[in-house]
């Protein structure tokens, strides 16, 4: 049975997210319980993994944030694809809530379009399929 990441994201708490870790390029979240936040350029494209090492959702599966700082009003398209793994990805607002979930989406691939308001969102990455771990690709572009 396939996990969604939207009915993780709409339980988010700081009892959700286990077993993260302090590298250095990541900035710690207390909004969600996370030490490997990245922050993210919308525009930029990059090469990440879901591992063992990423903060985890309450099914133990692994979950990439990037903190996104929007300045207007703005629609935002996210795209991720991967040949290693059934990808999603959500926009949460500052809370952790979710804000929008994917509007499109296959085996390894995942996008999203959603008109943000001025503020601070975060974009969640995670595998449909619980605890599947693998390569992917994350690119966005405003509208």
């Amino acid at each position: 049975m396939r996990r969604s990441l939207f009915a993780c994201a709409l339980l988010l708490s700081g009892t959700l997210l286990a077993g993260c870790q302090d590298l250095g390029t990541f900035t710690n979240d207390s909004t969600l319980g996370c030490d490997r936040v990245r922050s993210y350029s919308v525009g930029a494209t990059i090469n990440e993994s879901l591992d063992t090492s990423d903060c985890q959702l309450n099914d133990g599966s692994a979950v990439d944030y990037y903190r996104v700082r929007v300045s207007s009003n703005r629609t935002l398209n996210v795209q991720a694809t991967s040949n290693e793994l059934d990808l999603e990805v959500v926009i949460l607002d500052q809370n952790g809530t979710l804000v929008h979930g994917e509007d499109n989406g296959g085996q390894g691939y995942s996008e999203l379009s959603a008109t943000l308001y001025p503020g601070t969102y975060y974009i969640a990455a995670s595998s449909y399929n619980s605890q599947e771990l693998g390569r992917y690709q994350l690119t966005s572009q405003y509208y």
